[in-house]
């Protein structure tokens, strides 16, 4: 446990994740509790800086927020948002998969966050199912904007240098080349992870798993799982179309969930002869 904290009292450690360890605290002062993110290497200070910048820059109801950012006593820390659940990917693996009708409105609401991040000209670059949280209340919320990208990033990795999580990349991405589309293509591996348990693109050799992500191969989620409508396959084909100026945009898909309403996946229909053009 670290020492305490000016105005706040430490409760318990929850994790550890690439940039550093959370603990859940509390903050007197506001009757409120946080999760106080702790940078393991100083010398990442720069891009921990960006990542609470850019997380303290947005205000969206599935995006957890940032209350403050701190040096103190040679520690670096960022004070966020106590989210109370579980990660998607473990929501998903209680339930070894999960229906339409359940999944839809949980993407629906990690789409909303993806587009309003879009709008304000922000790319994540990291998301998965375990950078996203489902409150108690069913509610996701997207987390970690450790890699995140704004226009006022500045650059923390060569040129051509891949940044991402492997089996969320998008084909650009393993050529060190990405934008809010990259994003989208993650939004398609989500959406088929939710309704099959499983990721589309896995291979025992990298080289395999590349050339099946170059391509766009993929067993069809209705082989995992048959429940899976053909108005969702065409949606997941939209968003893993290896081209990204084919690809699905994230308000595009929001439109349509929006339009049709979370139990009713009709709004999907004709969605492949979107992709014929």
């Amino acid at each position: 446990m670290h020492p305490p904290l000016k105005g706040y009292e430490l409760r318990r450690w929850l994790g550890t994740g690439g940039a550093g360890e959370v603990y859940l605290a509390y903050h007197p002062a506001t009757d409120r509790q946080v999760a106080i993110k702790f940078l393991h290497d100083a010398k990442q200070g720069q891009r921990f800086q960006n990542e609470a910048r850019i997380q303290a820059s947005v205000e969206h109801q599935h995006i957890a927020k940032v209350y403050d950012f701190c040096v103190e006593l040679k520690r670096t820390y960022l004070v966020m948002e106590y989210v109370d659940g579980v990660t998607l990917h473990h929501y998903i693996r209680q339930r070894k998969y999960l229906s339409e009708v359940e999944a839809l409105p949980l993407f629906g609401q990690v789409v909303s966050a993806v587009a309003y991040l879009h709008e304000a000209g922000i790319i994540h670059r990291d998301l998965k199912t375990d950078n996203v949280k489902i409150t108690s209340r069913s509610e996701a919320k997207l987390l970690d904007f450790g890699i995140a990208k704004a226009s006022y990033t500045p650059r923390f990795t060569r040129e051509g240098h891949v940044v991402g999580t492997s089996g969320y990349m998008a084909p650009e991405q393993l050529n060190g080349m990405q934008d809010s589309r990259s994003d989208c293509w993650a939004l398609g591996v989500i959406l088929y992870e939710m309704l099959t348990g499983y990721l589309p693109f896995t291979a025992k050799k990298e080289t395999e798993w590349q050339r099946k992500i170059a391509k766009g191969e993929y067993l069809s989620p209705s082989l995992l799982n048959p429940a899976v409508s053909k108005q969702s396959q065409n949606l997941i084909q939209g968003l893993l179309q290896t081209q990204p100026a084919k690809r699905l945009s994230a308000n595009q898909v929001l439109d349509m969930i929006t339009l049709g309403g979370a139990a009713k996946i009709k709004w999907l229909a004709g969605l492949k002869n979107l992709f014929k053009k």
